[in-house]
């Protein structure tokens, strides 16, 4: 009789409730074989190699020998170095104050989640600091950072004050707006002294860092935009296929005169645009939502390289259709006002790639996934809230959204995870990271730490603080996420 099977052959195979023998366990490795290799040379094996660079100077510098470092790449990306006397209290009442917002911010998102009594007048709290940021940020002017966060705290606060379904009341729900509130006021009494006594040992990590947090503004809106467009491509056309068929053949007639006139105009490119829209009416009419869910996927099908490219001649300052409609519409409204630079200014360069990739986000995978969730609601229950003589508003906000609140937990922290992991496609075609460093991200950064100053070890430090992280951020989106399933069911 044949021996034991040896260890790597420990795990059984069965095969109609039998054990099936050794020659059929080494067949079925040997299929396995290819995607365990694959698992192990482009896996298993860089993750264990960037561990180890993390903690070396490892550098594709062959005058640099390698040695060990222990935590000194770690110490100086994330360290910093007294500027003159040392005043150690100023700098971890700095740090405390920020943690202090960090949990504020976290804090009042769980207490939006889990339903805590007083969310609502914490809401108005919020909202009042928020007014308060922006009001500093305009008088003050210290940089659009404030003026953005103050802007999100203000519309937010407003928004639970308002839909908050609870009396005005006191509760654990005050606590984070007020412990967010202390940390603000801390860093901005803090700030100067700070900076006077400390100076980061590496700054392009924390700009880089906020460059990443700042282009993820534009992840509510793109959530919301793509959640507005599912809703409407949910809807059929309530007309019969007769009437569809006659729409579908007027708009062809109407494109093609519009097409004619605007080409003997002289507006060709006006003749094209009109054309297209003139299609996509038609083809609407003709198909259904099936065609416009299909024009709406389209961009995805060109997202990438091609795609930046074009929207990089659509900036262009000079000669971009975007500001040539500017100009115009400038000129037409009579004011005097040069359009943005957009990826040549340092103050539009960050909002121009936030409304590119809301125009691509929009009509993305996330609108996919709320039509899918959509189609899963039993129309029982929104047929129930209208006989009860609940509006639109009402049936959505009480019926409609809490269905869809496990498809929105994913895409919270897929966009979370995407949107701190991000950017390098957009630096690295468009705007090679400036203008002064102003589109860098820490994925950017790490290339350039890595394949460009051919720093391994440190690029290798950075992936893993980005990786620390989108492990926290999703860590706390996910304990949020059960928290809103279990209200929900």
């Amino acid at each position: 009789m044949p021996g034991p099977a040896p260890s790597c052959l420990v795990v059984l195979f069965h095969y109609d409730g039998r054990v099936i023998g050794r020659k059929s366990q080494l067949t079925v490795l040997a299929f396995l074989l290819p995607n365990l290799l694959g698992f192990l040379a482009f896996v298993l094996i860089p993750i264990v190699l960037s561990i180890v660079m993390a903690f070396t100077n490892w550098s594709l510098n062959e005058r640099i020998e390698l040695e060990a470092v222990g935590l000194r790449n770690f110490g100086e990306l994330l360290g910093a170095r007294p500027l003159g006397a040392s005043r150690p209290v100023v700098l971890w009442a700095y740090v405390a104050s920020a943690a202090m917002v960090l949990v504020g911010a976290v804090g009042w998102v769980w207490s939006n989640v889990a339903s805590w009594p007083g969310r609502r007048l914490g809401g108005a709290a919020l909202a009042a600091v928020g007014a308060g940021a922006v009001v500093v940020s305009a008088v003050a002017r210290p940089g659009a950072g404030l003026l953005v966060a103050g802007a999100a705290g203000l519309l937010g606060g407003l928004a639970v004050a308002r839909w908050a379904d609870e009396p005005w009341r006191r509760g654990r729900g005050v606590v984070p707006p007020l412990v967010l509130l202390i940390g603000a006021a801390g860093l901005a009494v803090l700030h100067d002294a700070a900076a006077a006594a400390y100076q980061p040992r590496d700054p392009r990590f924390w700009q880089y860092f906020y460059n990443a947090l700042f282009l993820m503004l534009g992840m509510p809106f793109s959530i919301a935009g793509a959640l507005g467009l599912a809703l409407l491509l949910n809807e059929r056309l309530p007309a019969s296929g007769s009437r569809r068929v006659s729409g579908a053949a007027l708009c062809a007639v109407g494109g093609a005169i519009t097409g004619v006139l605007l080409y003997a105009l002289g507006r060709t490119n006006l003749a094209v645009v009109a054309g297209a829209l003139w299609a996509a009416a038609g083809l609407g009419l003709a198909w259904n939502v099936v065609a416009f869910r299909t024009i709406c996927y389209l961009p995805r099908f060109t997202a990438g390289v091609a795609l930046m490219i074009l929207w990089k001649a659509m900036y262009n300052p000079e000669h971009g259709p975007i500001n040539t409609a500017l100009s115009g519409l400038l000129s037409w409204a009579g004011l005097d006002v040069d359009p943005p630079l957009w990826l040549s200014s340092v103050a539009w360069a960050k909002p121009a790639l936030i409304l590119m990739g809301f125009w691509i986000a929009v009509g993305g995978t996330t609108m996919l996934l709320y039509l899918a969730a959509l189609s899963n609601i039993p129309r029982e229950l929104i047929e129930a809230a209208r006989i009860d003589g609940a509006g639109r508003r009402a049936r959505f906000r009480h019926v409609i959204w809490p269905q869809l609140a496990p498809t929105t937990f994913f895409i919270v922290v897929i966009s979370f995870i995407g949107g701190l992991q991000g950017g390098f496609e957009q630096a690295r075609v468009m705007t090679g990271g400036g203008p002064a460093g102003s589109t860098t991200t820490l994925s950017y950064y790490i290339y350039n730490k890595a394949f460009q100053d051919l720093d391994l070890g440190y690029g290798a430090a950075i992936s893993w603080v980005l990786f620390a992280i989108i492990f926290l951020v999703t860590a706390l989106n996910w304990k949020s996420g059960r928290a809103l399933e279990v209200d929900v069911t």
